[in-house]
């Protein structure tokens, strides 16, 4: 498979969108958000929407905890989605795109951290720490090539269950990650690109913000400064970047297309919010979100958790109700939808 072929799996699936398709009814799925199919996105949904409602100091129903923990494999990690967990997972495949992954690990470590489910996150992380490339990027599946979302989501699980760990791992990972972005003289300047040798993505940008802002748990942002300019450091560097393309656009450009890409816009207003600058861009990049919150949250009438997770996080990062975004209850949206 190409890299743009993958790029555009992880988008899918990264980007946490609502699949339409009618999911059949499993005993298993008791506490699951939502009621589209899972079978590519359960993990990463159930994550999003556990570490939104801890980010608006909401306590996750005890079940759907109960059913990110039963998802688990004995090795610690995650698949997208375990039809039936009684079943042993299989080893992580990165030719065959099967078996546990890396963003769905990373985004269930973060989210049992931010429950108190310490051994389970701390489990999930031995386990990323041991898929780490050579390069202190990660892949998709473990043993495939390092990209930028992955590394990023894996970053962000690092920093959010083990914030005082003191090694290489985490500044190297940065590294990784600025050893991919484009320069300042460059008309991307500032972005990441999926991997190596790609073109400017807005998801993988997007996400390494939040990595690299040590943003989880969400902390309501103070006085933002302007938007930065491309300069010094990867963290500004990148600021600079989704800042000045929220401004101009109101939103991030899909890397599918050229429409808007609302989770990417969410991500970025997040970790914006969280280095406390682009002042502009997240007043801009909310406006943009509250004004489509309820396409975006409640698809086709349908809660969307993944994107309802992000927007709540959105509103403890810039003080929006959660209750009232863009005319949206996000809270009983969301609770309202758990199987």
């Amino acid at each position: 498979m190409t890299r743009i072929l993958r790029s555009a799996l992880s988008l899918c699936v990264a980007s946490a969108v609502a699949i339409t398709i009618a999911a059949p009814a499993r005993a298993a799925d008791r506490g699951l958000y939502g009621s589209t199919d899972p079978v590519y996105d359960g993990v990463l949904r159930q994550s999003l929407a556990i570490t939104g409602l801890t980010s608006v100091d909401l306590p996750p129903a005890p079940f759907a905890i109960t059913w990110l923990l039963g998802q688990q494999c004995a090795d610690g990690s995650f698949e997208a989605y375990r039809t039936d967990t009684t079943v042993p997972c299989t080893a992580s495949n990165p030719t065959a795109f099967s078996g546990p992954d890396v963003n769905s690990t990373a985004a269930a470590a973060t989210a049992l951290a931010l429950v108190g489910e310490q051994s389970a996150a701390r489990k999930a992380v031995v386990w990323l720490n041991n898929a780490q490339n050579d390069d202190w990027g990660w892949p998709y599946y473990a043993g495939g090539e390092s990209d930028a979302n992955s590394t990023a989501l894996a970053l962000a699980a690092l920093r959010t269950v083990s914030p005082q760990d003191r090694s290489a791992r985490v500044p190297n990972a940065i590294g990784y990650l600025a050893s991919l972005q484009f320069p300042c003289a460059s008309a991307s300047a500032g972005a990441l690109p999926y991997q190596a040798g790609g073109a400017a993505n807005s998801l993988a940008s997007s996400e390494a913000i939040v990595g690299v802002a040590a943003s989880l748990p969400i902390d309501r942002a103070g006085v933002l400064t302007r938007n930065p300019p491309c300069g010094k450091g990867m963290p500004t560097r990148l600021a600079s970047y989704l800042a000045s393309q929220i401004t101009a656009k109101g939103s991030l450009t899909s890397d599918l297309g050229t429409g808007q890409d609302l989770g990417s816009t969410a991500r970025a207003v997040i970790g914006l919010s969280e280095l406390g600058v682009g002042r502009a861009a997240v007043r801009t990049g909310t406006r943009t979100l509250t004004s489509a919150a309820r396409d975006y949250a409640l698809k086709g009438g349908v809660a969307n958790p993944g994107a309802i997770g992000l927007l709540l996080m959105v509103a403890e990062a810039t003080g929006t109700s959660p209750r009232n975004f863009g005319g949206v209850n996000l809270v009983s949206a969301l609770t309202g939808s758990m199987r």
